[in-house]
């Protein structure tokens, strides 16, 4: 059923209405007519208007779903982040302008999350040669991954707005299929683009992050955090624990020791495997990708040791052989364990 309803409290939505705005905006502009529009949200523009309603994040998939429908075979999300305003992601960009550095950058993304979304996910996971900024949200099974795609195509934008043109990012990785061609992707990234993978994720080099910003202000960047803090407050949202962090803890714990198993990793936190597989569900993952996601970080440290042969981490990975592990660090990494090894000399 379509989500209906004009405004709700701010409990169960956060979605600021200028956001919801702009993908309507985009709607019309992709050849959605208002008509339909109304028909299956409840929305006409004058709902719009009123910044202090809080509009239901529902309504999101339902709109995108309908421009990729008038628009197929075509990067949609993509292309929105191309064109629309960086306030689509609201006091964001401007609040990232004045940080110190790349890391500050995106650790005031993860830190005040809540004010795109009380349901958005964001984790800045750090490893030796790399830092991986992955992106959750439980509606994005609903939308197919567009809204997601235009999240991280404005957060791209947002970032070389605030460090120039540079070669900080690795590459990104989507869950789900190209919209379009890849190449589309990759002119609008200027880096490698990988779908179907574990998680929605930009991936840095890990030394870019001390690069200063342009517009370092320390004053500036505490005045425009307050802002943020009084976003948060007005709405009723706190920067909790994302609900898969006990999760990943217990996947992470397990992986010192080799173990890779759904099971094992239900038995560690006392609960079914049933449990824990609706548990991660119901936060828009699954444990395989999650399970995955740990052997990729392990396999890189492991790969790190010249010590180590490949067949030796292919076991302590637990692949039946060689060929199934180097199949699958080239379907993580888009090189082969060889070269990535090579590369990390």
């Amino acid at each position: 059923m379509p989500a209906k309803s004009k405004q709700t409290s701010s409990n169960t939505a956060q979605t600021a209405t200028f956001a919801i705005a702009n993908i309507f905006n985009y709607a019309i502009r992709r050849g959605v007519s208002e008509q339909q529009l109304r028909a299956e949200t409840g929305l006409v523009r004058t709902d719009l208007i009123n910044h202090e309603t809080c509009l239901p994040a529902e309504l999101f998939p339902v709109i995108w779903n309908l421009v990729a429908q008038a628009c197929p075979g075509q990067p949609v999300g993509i292309q929105n982040a191309s064109e629309a305003p960086l306030s689509a992601i609201g006091v964001f960009p401007n609040a990232m302008k004045y940080a110190e550095n790349l890391h500050s950058v995106l650790q005031t993304l993860v830190c005040y999350r809540s004010v795109l979304s009380n349901q958005l996910s964001m984790e800045l996971v750090e490893s030796d040669g790399e830092a991986c900024l992955q992106i959750y949200h439980p509606l994005d099974v609903l939308d197919g991954g567009l809204a997601a795609e235009a999240l991280m195509g404005l957060i791209k934008r947002s970032i070389n707005q605030v460090m120039g043109q540079g070669d900080y990012l690795v590459r990104v990785e989507f869950a789900q299929r190209p919209y379009g061609l890849s190449r589309f992707y990759e002119t609008f990234f200027g880096v490698p683009v990988y779908f179907r993978q574990p998680y929605n994720a930009l991936v840095f080099h890990r030394d870019a992050l001390a690069r200063p910003t342009m517009h370092r202000d320390d004053d500036l960047f505490k005045y425009m955090q307050g802002n943020l803090d009084l976003l948060q407050d007005r709405w009723g949202l706190f920067d909790t624990p994302s609900p898969l962090a006990e999760v990943r803890s217990t996947i992470t714990h397990q992986a010192e020791f080799y173990q890779y198993s759904a099971e094992e990793i239900a038995r560690e936190m006392n609960m079914s495997l049933r449990s824990l597989q609706r548990l991660v569900s119901q936060h828009g993952s699954t444990v395989r990708q999650l399970l995955e996601q740990a052997r990729r970080e392990q396999a890189q440290q492991l790969l790190i040791d010249p010590t180590l042969s490949l067949e030796t981490i292919t076991t302590r990975l637990g692949y039946s052989n060689d060929r199934a592990f180097r199949r699958a660090f080239k379907r993580w990494t888009g090189q082969s364990p060889a070269a990535f090894r090579q590369q990390s000399r």
